[in-house]
């Protein structure tokens, strides 16, 4: 059996009333959207990832983040990204954001957005009471190839 070493990552939907703060990168991966989060690092967890990846990217202390899914997945190498959603925060917005803008854009909008492909798949998972799982296999440019999701 072979043991992989998978990348880990965290990313956080922030909800503030009917808007969810995103993250529009300037240059890199085509301007796509994302939330915003990062990666874990050593003797840490996922949401001790999550709060310090925030409070560093957003100036915000997340409140009782909900971890909503884990995405998996592989292209020339293997990740998983725990996707956390949060409704309540303390802060006001600024932090050291130097790869992109940060927006509040409208919960109905995120489907429209220019998101990773494997974000978009997930979107509608968001905000949920159950969990989910999503399996997905990307080409080199993170478009999505192959996919499962289900509820947990």
């Amino acid at each position: 059996m072979n043991k992989v070493t998978h990348n880990l990552a965290t990313i956080c939907y922030l909800k503030q009333e009917d808007k969810v703060l995103m993250l529009k990168f300037y240059n890199k991966w085509n301007k796509v959207y994302a939330p915003p989060g990062g990666k874990l690092e050593t003797n840490e967890t996922p949401l001790e990832c999550i709060l310090r990846e925030y409070k560093e990217e957003t100036g915000l202390t997340l409140i009782n983040p909900k971890l909503q899914g884990i995405s998996y997945w592989k292209d020339q190498e293997e990740g998983i990204i725990f996707v956390y959603v949060c409704e309540t925060y303390e802060g006001v917005l600024g932090g050291d954001n130097l790869e992109g803008k940060l927006e509040w854009t409208q919960l109905e909008e995120l489907l429209n957005l220019n998101q990773f492909s494997q974000n978009k798949i997930f979107t509608p998972y968001l905000f949920q009471e159950q969990l989910f799982e999503g399996k997905f296999l990307l080409d080199d440019e993170c478009n999505v190839l192959k996919y499962t999701m289900r509820k947990m």
